[in-house]
């Protein structure tokens, strides 16, 4: 998360998180994804701390995703069943803003031992694939609910993941590409249907302009 090294803001945030329980905004604001519009982090937007918000909610999972030196894959049951759960609530966007950090963290973890040149470490692979199976959690729980903000929020979070604008995710928006594809089966609604569709494209071109770079650099 910029120049914070993962270790150093693990030992800031279990040191702080029981007391910071306090959400920026009115009492909506927390019924949507939160992430959009943060720049290159994935921790704070503006004045909205969410990572701080959500740690006391799944201290377990955090323990696990923002510790680099763990490996372990992180327990998705809870986060899985908060976000299917019904009638949504609260409890359903913060599964999926957590969900959405972890797989910041996570994907930039792996990404920061790719350019290490530790292509075939343990630390690049299990990063990964945490970070695909985190992935995994939203697209289920997209085909078992019904609620049409929370069909958008999750879209939001895909959107958000697929504009190369977090840091680290440029050369990884291609991942989305069939992700977010697979969800328009599972939609009804002709708009968001048209979204998908037109997030698909710019996931498909974003990959392409990032494989075109890759080659003219392999190339020079």
């Amino acid at each position: 998360m910029h120049a914070v090294r993962p270790s150093v803001l693990l030992a800031l945030l279990l040191a702080t998180w029981a007391g910071s329980t306090a959400c920026a905004g009115d009492p909506s604001g927390p019924l949507r994804y939160r992430l959009a519009g943060s720049g290159t982090h994935w921790d704070t937007v503006g004045t909205d701390r969410v990572l701080d918000d959500l740690m006391p909610r799944y201290p377990e999972f955090f323990s696990v995703v923002l510790d680099p030196a763990q490996s372990a894959e992180p327990d998705l049951l809870p986060l899985r069943d908060d976000l299917e759960s019904e009638p949504v609530s609260r409890r359903n966007y913060d599964a999926l803003n957590a969900i959405a950090i972890g797989y910041f963290e996570l994907n930039h973890r792996g990404e920061a031992a790719r350019l290490g040149g530790s292509t075939t470490s343990v630390g690049f692979l299990s990063a990964g694939f945490r970070a695909a199976h985190l992935l995994g959690v939203p697209w289920r729980a997209y085909g078992d609910i019904e609620d049409g903000r929370l069909r958008d929020a999750i879209l939001d979070f895909f959107s958000d993941a697929a504009s190369g604008t977090k840091l680290s995710t440029a050369r990884t928006v291609g991942r989305l590409e069939k992700i977010v594809a697979s969800l328009l089966p599972k939609e009804d609604d002709p708009a968001r249907a048209a979204r998908i569709d037109e997030l698909v494209l710019e996931i498909h071109e974003s990959a392409a302009a990032v494989e075109r770079r890759g080659q003219a650099g392999r190339s020079e």
